[in-house]
């Protein structure tokens, strides 16, 4: 590519970046197609071509094949922003819990005080999706990263929402680590539910106690079923 062509399609992903951040283009919202975004910027369809590639590698559009180009629901975030994924660590499952532990009882704190309605009903729906799968002893981790989600978006601060991701991560290997551990997604269960209870009564002193024993139970089972690995 040449070094004018380059300038080019770095304008364009610049100028698209400032008008999804200027709510033009939200989350989820499809851009348009090749040939109108070339007249609307007035730059041949090769330019525009390589400032969507440009902008789907940082995870801002997503083009999904004979639909078009739409922006993604976290434009600029990664699903692995820290790398998880590549660090070469054994205990590496306990260093997520670790940072958990120094995080989300003081995002649960801010979401009991900051919880809207329709934040308390997500999380109240979401734990009762959780009982019912936990009963049929079905896998609930997907529940389970959306409650954790609902309550970071609960705090209505979107830099918590980015870090999601780690806590996400962290759920998952959570899960598949203490999935055999007897009685470990009842206990799951009660904590969750007072947690929901402390954010219900806005209660931030609560809210982060729960959070803080759940995350401790978590990591203790884990630490049970990494120990009997050893033997």
């Amino acid at each position: 590519m040449s070094k004018i062509r380059e300038n080019l399609s770095n304008g364009v992903a610049s100028s698209i970046i400032r008008m999804i951040q200027e709510n033009k283009y939200k989350p989820g919202s499809k851009l348009p197609n090749e040939m109108e975004l070339s007249e609307m910027f007035n730059v041949s369809r090769t330019t525009i071509r390589e400032a969507i590639k440009t902008l789907a590698s940082n995870n801002i559009v997503e083009i999904v094949r004979g639909k078009g180009t739409f922006v993604t629901q976290k434009p600029g975030l990664i699903n692995d922003p820290l790398g998880v994924s590549f660090i070469q660590d054994k205990n590496i499952i306990l260093c997520l819990f670790e940072t958990r532990l120094l995080i989300e009882p003081k995002v649960a704190s801010l979401a009991a005080q900051r919880a809207t309605i329709e934040d308390i009903n997500k999380l109240q729906k979401l734990l009762i999706e959780m009982k019912e799968v936990i009963d049929k002893k079905e896998n609930h981790s997907d529940i389970d990263i959306e409650f954790h989600t609902a309550i970071a978006r609960a705090t209505q601060n979107p830099i918590i929402e980015r870090i999601i991701p780690i806590i996400i991560e962290s759920i998952i290997e959570g899960y598949f680590e203490t999935i055999n551990v007897p009685g470990s997604a009842k206990k799951a269960l009660n904590y969750h539910t007072n947690i929901f209870e402390a954010i219900r009564n806005g209660n931030p002193e609560n809210a982060e106690k729960e959070m803080q024993e759940h995350l401790k139970a978590t990591l203790e089972d884990i630490t049970t079923v990494e120990k009997t690995k050893q033997f």
